[in-house]
């Protein structure tokens, strides 16, 4: 199977991806603009804000299948409203919203990274609220935060309270129509309910974790039990040139990697918790015979990764590079 990528930073659009059953990985855009003004109409501003996000990680990748996802609300007076830039606009906003029903547009891109090709959809729904007083809004405003949400609300959870009724899809205003997007992955071959639901008569494949830089890619094994973080590559007697070993930790750290009762030598890369190296040890020694030396970052790092000598320098990793921690953080 392809692997899917969600080109959001949006935690509800990736707890909802979680529902389809299918492993993916999260790449935030960021060298997109978005439209916040209406040209034509609801649908077709939503359906351009999707395409440029996942177009714009498509455009950093060199195959999966990327999702990129807009939504907006839409009031009864004919204004679009957006995330709120404070607290007070927020109140404004829910305050308007209340008076008459209002609308939610979803947009949904899918774009195929290798091939350019694309797909775009989008959905509404019809929002039902019940009339908040100025100290119930402030109430619900101090248990969830308006400023990071669509219209300043959210239905599954606490919103739910004042929302009594909805026309059309549910998941649709959380941020990702669901349903929607299953049929638009059909036609880049990613058949949803039947890897959730057949999965041993359609043999359908996970992604395999691997560490990427720009073209090239290494399969690894990711560790993160103390005690097989301890022992990591000890005693083992090779590593294929294309093979690593990825240490996932808790906590940034200047984590120190020794290399007593190893058979060969490494190249070790500290990563940041954003998938940047912070520091490469290159051509470290094998050690047999106490005392080892220890080897640190000069700054905190979340991962670390085992390579076999000479390939970062073969492959021209540097500092500040970022990686593709793929099949590894989001499954």
């Amino acid at each position: 199977m392809k692997k899917l990528i969600l080109a959001s930073k949006s935690p509800q659009r990736r707890k909802l991806m979680k529902i389809l059953g299918l492993p993916f990985v999260v790449r935030a855009p960021g060298g997109c603009a978005e439209i916040n003004h209406i040209s034509k109409n609801c649908a077709h501003l939503v359906q351009t804000n999707a395409l440029s996000k996942a177009r714009d990680v498509a455009g950093r990748i060199s195959q999966g299948i990327v999702i990129g996802s807009d939504t907006v609300v839409y009031s009864s007076r004919g204004r679009l409203i957006l995330k709120p830039r404070n607290m007070r606009e927020a109140k404004k906003n829910l305050k308007e919203l209340m008076v008459k029903p209002h609308w939610v547009y979803s947009g949904l891109a899918v774009v195929d990274a290798q091939t350019g090709r694309s797909e775009v959809g989008w959905e509404k729904t019809k929002v039902f609220m019940t009339n908040l007083s100025d100290k119930e809004i402030d109430r619900y405003h101090k248990l969830v935060s308006p400023l990071d949400k669509a219209g300043g609300f959210d239905i599954e959870g606490r919103g739910a309270l004042f929302i009594p009724r909805i026309e059309g899809c549910y998941f649709n205003v959380v941020g990702l129509p669901l349903a929607k997007l299953v049929v638009m992955l059909k036609k880049f071959g990613v058949h949803v309910l039947c890897f959730f639901l057949f999965l041993g008569i359609c043999h359908a494949d996970t992604v395999a974790p691997q560490v990427c830089h720009l073209k090239d890619c290494v399969g690894v094994e990711v560790v993160s039990k103390p005690e097989d973080m301890q022992r990591g590559l000890m005693y083992r007697e090779t590593l294929q040139k294309d093979k690593g070993m990825f240490f996932v930790f808790t906590y940034d750290d200047k984590h120190r990697f020794w290399m007593k009762n190893m058979s060969f030598d490494l190249d070790i890369v500290w990563i940041s918790h954003e998938g940047r190296i912070v520091f490469i040890g290159q051509n470290i020694p094998a050690c047999r015979e106490d005392p080892c030396p220890v080897y640190a970052p000069d700054q905190a790092a979340r991962y670390v990764l085992e390579l076999k000598r000479g390939y970062t320098a073969s492959n021209d990793w540097k500092l500040g590079d970022p990686l593709r921690l793929e099949g590894i953080l989001e499954k």
